[in-house]
């Protein structure tokens, strides 16, 4: 069976390939010790073996074969330099099943390239025992790869729950730490473009704009300032990219990983992950952005996504929805461009359908009375004599009940404390170390005290629960803020109106509803 065939003699190429994303073992398939083994092989076959070059890719993958000297092995096979390939077994070319099938049984024979994998026993010269079972084996190496791949998932999701930063580079804005690559630093050099990034945001541009005035001030992009691309095409900054910053809490000091993941397995691709899915642990690193100024530019995101023409995006835009169908109101302009109207957008698209009704509205006088209303809103709140004790009221029942839970966890320590003595002198009453008065009398005396305490723990939840209200979504003391800055302009932009109202419902019979994030209470 290892007859020379017709005294050829093969320019045969030694592969030799390592990877940890694999799972391979380090020590026993090291580069050293893949090469000795076929060197040992070379050396038993040299009267039909001449070794023309070794390829070595150290750290790829076998899930696919975009490898350095894979590539350069192929193109000297092309190049009619090898006629053979020697692997130590078949996972060190590769573990990709359908594509080591197909180079092995296709791609091979066809250029007529002898394959041998010394450890699988496959020579495709010849009938070798191993040739019967390759299938099971490319099978076998394909499912040990997509194991493998769930263990190493497993195992970075845990460092990434830990606060870990595990990317190959950090996000726009920082810089790994030299001193420990899973923490991140504020990268001084570009902290004033992420902070004009976000200010741009609230002075209302959207992230079109944003990237537009980025790009003509040729502003290196985030690929471009990490020396990834150079082309011309990837100067231009993209409203995608200032969205993703824009809506990134790492800029206020929370980790947030899991943004993207592989398609599968086997693929380099990477799509988008739910928000839902996303690893976010807070503070875990300086923050570049302010929390309020981070959660405005959210809620100015939210009410600008269905807008795509900026221009067109006025005061109320986002705000206000049909009470009827529940979908958004939009603003038009008459066919003179005179006059802007509110009319339902569910009517307009399902207008033949006889679903919903215009609720026309005179979008300039519509405007006016909200202003009015919300000035008058604020005006009350802001002279209000009993603001101020409101204000100290409020922290005290804060103080009050920050206390009283701190006595309800107390009684609840002294309460697990006298059931742990119970179970000790029950334990003693059976060894006889205590007699049954003496165990009786211990007994009577913690459980009296644990009544007693589950009594006062009673009380103090019913007097948490009566001062215990929802908290609102800004405190006091800031929407007071953003009353004064509201009361100052002539008329208020979209970030100072995002604080103030949820929505506005607009009736058929053109009744109009407004509700406010804060309450005169």
């Amino acid at each position: 069976m290892d007859k020379k065939i017709n005294n050829k003699i093969y320019n045969a190429a030694l592969y030799i390939r390592l990877s940890r994303e694999d799972g391979d073992n380090l020590e026993s398939e090291s580069i050293t010790n893949q090469r000795e083994l076929l060197q040992i092989y070379l050396e038993k076959k040299k009267e039909e073996l001449l070794l023309i070059d070794e390829y070595v890719d150290d750290g790829f993958t076998g899930s696919n074969f975009h490898r350095p000297a894979w590539q350069k092995l192929i193109k000297d096979i092309e190049n009619k330099k090898v006629d053979t390939i020697i692997t130590k077994d078949l996972s060190r070319m590769g573990r990709d099943y359908i594509k080591m099938g197909e180079y092995i049984e296709k791609v091979f024979p066809e250029r007529n390239i002898r394959y041998i994998a010394v450890n699988d026993d496959i020579d495709t010269l010849y009938e070798t025992p191993g040739l019967e079972f390759l299938q099971f084996k490319l099978v076998f190496n394909d499912y040990y790869l997509k194991d493998t791949s769930k263990k190493i998932k497993k195992v970075l999701k845990t460092k990434k729950e830990k606060g870990e930063f595990l990317g190959w580079k950090a996000v726009y804005g920082y810089i790994k730490d030299p001193n420990d690559k899973h923490k991140l630093l504020v990268d001084e050099n570009i902290r004033h473009i992420i902070e004009r990034i976000f200010n741009l945001a609230i002075e209302g541009k959207s992230p079109r704009q944003i990237a537009n005035i980025f790009s003509m001030e040729r502003i290196p992009t985030p690929s471009v300032y990490a020396g990834l691309n150079r082309r011309i095409v990837c100067q231009l900054w993209c409203p995608r990219t200032i969205e993703e910053i824009l809506t990134n809490e790492t800029y206020i000091g929370n980790l947030t990983q899991g943004r993207r993941k592989k398609l599968n397995y086997k693929s380099k691709k990477e799509i988008r992950t739910k928000k839902e899915d996303w690893i976010i642990i807070p503070d875990t690193h300086e923050a570049i952005i302010d929390k309020k100024v981070f959660d405005t530019v959210q809620l100015l995101l939210e009410k600008n996504k269905h807008k795509t023409n900026n221009k067109n995006l006025y005061l109320l835009s986002g705000f206000m929805y049909c009470k009827e169908c529940g979908h958004a109101i939009g603003i038009n302009k008459s066919s003179d461009g005179k006059r802007k109207y509110c009319i339902c957008t569910y009517y307009i698209s399902h207008s033949k359908f006889g679903l919903c009704t215009p609720h026309s509205n005179n979008y300039d006088k519509l405007e006016q009375k909200v202003l009015h209303h919300l000035k008058k809103m604020c005006e009350r709140y802001v002279n209000s004599f009993l603001f101020k004790d409101k204000v100290e009221q409020a922290c005290q029942k804060n103080n009050l009940k920050v206390k009283i839970q701190k006595e309800i966890n107390s009684l609840d320590l002294k309460i697990d404390s006298n059931l742990s003595f119970i179970d000790k002198v029950y334990e003693d009453k059976l060894k006889g170390n205590i007699d049954i008065e003496m165990f009786s009398r211990l007994t009577i005396k913690y459980k009296q005290e644990i009544e007693a305490w589950k009594n006062s723990k009673i009380a103090l939840e019913l007097e948490l629960i009566k001062i215990k209200k929802k908290d609102e979504d800004m405190n006091r003391e800031e929407i007071l803020k953003k009353i004064d800055e509201y009361l100052s302009f002539e008329k208020p932009n979209r970030n100072l109106l995002v604080n103030f109202i949820d929505k506005i419902l607009i009736s058929e019979d053109k009744t109009v509803e407004i509700y406010y994030k804060f309450k005169l209470t």
